[in-house]
Formats: structure tokens, sequence, C-alpha cells
């Protein structure tokens, strides 16, 4: 008797626990059906998605210990400054200007240090401002590298042209052109990585990606947001 008592109430349970889930999935389909939202699914992180991420975490870190290190070296940086003759002060004008204000751009060099983490951090969970921010860092480190190119080149170009070295006469222009090709590989090599992260962050599959892992966005169904492609 005990046991057929006990047969029927978990039989009972098991009804009651089966029309409880029937009941809600009708619900959760009302509830779609009056909002007109299709399912929503996970979103993928698209490929190069983490990789860009961890190589502006590292960058920003990276910048962030030498800002430091110019900023506790600034006062010296000028202290040497004053010392540069009259007549090399006309050359020499962008990197004089640099050292007077060293402290101020160890200052701004922080600031985008530590918001290269915080994006980099945040791009991994596909936020839209993130992305919009490493795109923003990296057309600036693109410009920073081509206009550094093209002063280092009017530098080495009018240094080799001279022909004095610290005073004494020294011929210089066979250095001139290994110089130049040197630089130039050295921005291709590292413009090129800057745009391909370019390019990846403005393309249509990461655009997606961010703006279905918005909260409130509508998300393709049969994705996860665990798992790179």
């Amino acid at each position: 008797m005990g046991r057929w008592w006990n047969g029927g109430r978990n039989a009972q349970i098991a009804r009651q626990t089966r029309c409880g889930i029937r009941r809600g999935r009708v619900v959760a389909a009302v509830r779609r059906a009056l909002s007109g939202a299709a399912p929503v699914a996970p979103v993928t992180r698209p490929r190069g998605v983490r990789l860009i991420a961890w190589a502006w975490i590292l960058t920003g870190a990276v910048n962030g210990v030498s800002a430091l290190g110019g900023l506790f070296t600034a006062g010296l940086l000028q202290g040497l400054s004053a010392q540069v003759p009259l007549a090399s002060r006309t050359a020499a004008t962008l990197p004089l200007f640099l050292i007077h204000h060293a402290a101020w751009f160890a200052v701004l060099q922080i600031a985008l240090a530590v918001l290269a983490v915080l994006a980099g951090i945040d791009f991994l969970r596909l936020r839209a401002w993130a992305r919009s921010v490493l795109e923003a860092l990296s057309w600036l480190s693109l410009a920073y590298l081509v206009s550094g190119a093209a002063y280092w080149w009017r530098f080495w170009d009018a240094f080799t042209a001279s022909g004095s070295f610290a005073g004494m006469p020294v011929d210089l222009a066979p250095y001139r052109t290994p110089g130049l090709i040197l630089v130039a590989v050295l921005v291709a090599a590292l413009a090129v990585p800057v745009g391909l992260m370019i390019r990846t962050l403005r393309a249509r599959a990461v655009r997606e990606a961010v703006a279905g892992a918005t909260p409130g966005a509508h998300r393709p169904a049969g994705v996860s947001s665990q798992r790179e492609e």
C-alpha cells in the first residue's frame, strides 16, 4: 500500500513539473510574440578579437611603465636640454619642445595607456565603446608612425648631408641610404599590423558581434559568445 501511494505521488509531481515547464514555454513564447523580438542567442566572438584585445592590453601596460619612467626623468632631461648650444637649438626645435613638456606628455601617455588597457579588457566582452576606442587608438598610432617616419627622414637626410659630427668633419653620405631604408622597414613592420587591426575592427563581423552583445540588441540565433569561430 505504501509503495502504491508513493508511486502515485511521484507520478503526480512529475505531471505537475511537466505542466509547469510547458506553461513557462507558453508564457515565454507569448511574451516574444507581443514584443516582436526574435529568439535571443549568444554572440560569436569573431577571429582576431582576442588577439587585438590582448595586443592593446600589453601595449598599454608597456607604454604605462615607459611613461612612468619618463615622468620621473623629465626634470633630468630638461636640465640637459638647457646645455644645448644656441647654434644647435634651431635644428633641434622639436626634440627640445618635447623635452621641455616631457612631464605633460608622460601624463598624456599614462592616460592613453590606461584607456588602452581598459578598452582591451572590455573588447574581450565585445563592448561597443571598446571597439570604437581601439579603432581610434589604432588610427592615432598609425598617424604617429607616419609623422615620426617623415620627421626622421628629414632629420637623417639633413644630418648625413652636414658632413660633420660633434664638430668634427665626417663623411656621412654613405650612411644616408641605409639609414632611410632601415627606417622605412621599421615603419612598415609596425604600420602593417596596425593597419590589419583597423581592418579587423571595422569588419562587418566584428561590428555585428559588438552590436549583438549590446544589452537589449537583437542577436542572431545559433551562435556562442564563449568560443571563437
